[in-house]
């Protein structure tokens, strides 16, 4: 199998363990995590940060007290916001990904068929988007829309832009945070199923929690097979394959032997065993 990333990327990958596994394919739930909580630190920050650096850049100094009384305003209360995603990559048989992801390379990798993907997110109110992992801002439109925004606030003219106005561009920014990464994450290649930061329980219904033995995680569930049945999609058309990782106890038959007591025969043609020649340490 080889390492796949195409122009028109018709699958999605994802790296897990076996026992997500089970509750991805076999329960038909995917797991969205809290993204504040994740591997990337600057998770939602970033974003912010980097257009607000774009965004002076464009303004003279008599603006810059404008610019941070609109930012505090109204982003005070953005560090208690967060959007909650399950993530994929372009990227099969990874092995930077199967190290980081999948157990050292003892779990498997899902393959998704992205357009079935891209309308279960959109019916679950998580819609399929990719991740961004630019250097700066400076290009984006926003950036140019703050800054004008900025000048006609701080210099009080006519064309001075409405609360409304204010309160929706920073409500764009905000919704736009994680879609964000560091460059330091390019190598993942990374989609994301992600809610809005905004009414995630409105949206998503009720959290759940993992506990484990130093820490409680907050999580929302999407019903895969759910959606698919109500989208009128065959469920098992959602899984292009199965790959089994490199450092894998699992054999192939032992996969097919389960996929076939649990209802979905239809996955053992899927099986694929890794190519990556991981070494574990």
């Amino acid at each position: 199998m080889e390492r796949t990333k195409t122009n028109e990327q018709e699958t999605l990958y994802h790296y897990t363990d076996f026992n997500a596994m089970r509750g991805i394919i076999t329960n038909g739930e995917i797991w969205l995590w809290n993204l504040r909580r994740m591997n990337d630190s600057q998770e939602m920050q970033y974003f912010i940060k980097e257009l607000s650096i774009a965004v002076k850049s464009r303004l003279k100094k008599e603006h810059y007290n404008c610019m941070e009384k609109l930012f505090a305003e109204n982003l005070k209360d953005f560090n208690n916001l967060s959007s909650y995603a399950a993530c994929f990559s372009e990227y099969s048989d990874d092995a930077a990904q199967w190290a980081r992801y999948a157990k050292g390379g003892m779990g498997v990798c899902i393959a998704f068929n992205k357009e079935l993907l891209s309308k279960i997110g959109a019916s679950g109110h998580a819609p399929l988007c990719k991740v961004n992992y630019s250097g700066n801002c400076n290009d984006l439109g926003i950036v140019k829309e703050l800054a004008e925004l900025i000048e006609e606030t701080a210099e009080n003219s006519e064309q001075s832009p409405t609360a409304e106005k204010i309160h929706e561009t920073f409500n764009r920014l905000i919704t736009s945070s994680p879609l964000f990464k560091h460059p330091s994450f390019i190598s993942e290649k990374e989609w994301r199923l992600v809610s809005l930061p905004y009414n995630v329980n409105e949206y998503l219904g009720t959290p759940h929690f993992f506990v484990e033995e130093t820490n409680i995680k907050k999580y929302y569930i999407l019903n895969l097979r759910k959606v698919c049945e109500n989208l009128g999609a065959r469920y098992s058309d959602l899984f292009e394959e199965i790959c089994i990782g490199p450092q894998a106890r699992v054999t192939a038959q032992v996969l097919s032997d389960y996929f076939s007591a649990t209802g979905i025969g239809e996955l053992c043609d899927k099986i694929k065993l890794s190519e990556c020649p991981l070494r574990r340490f």
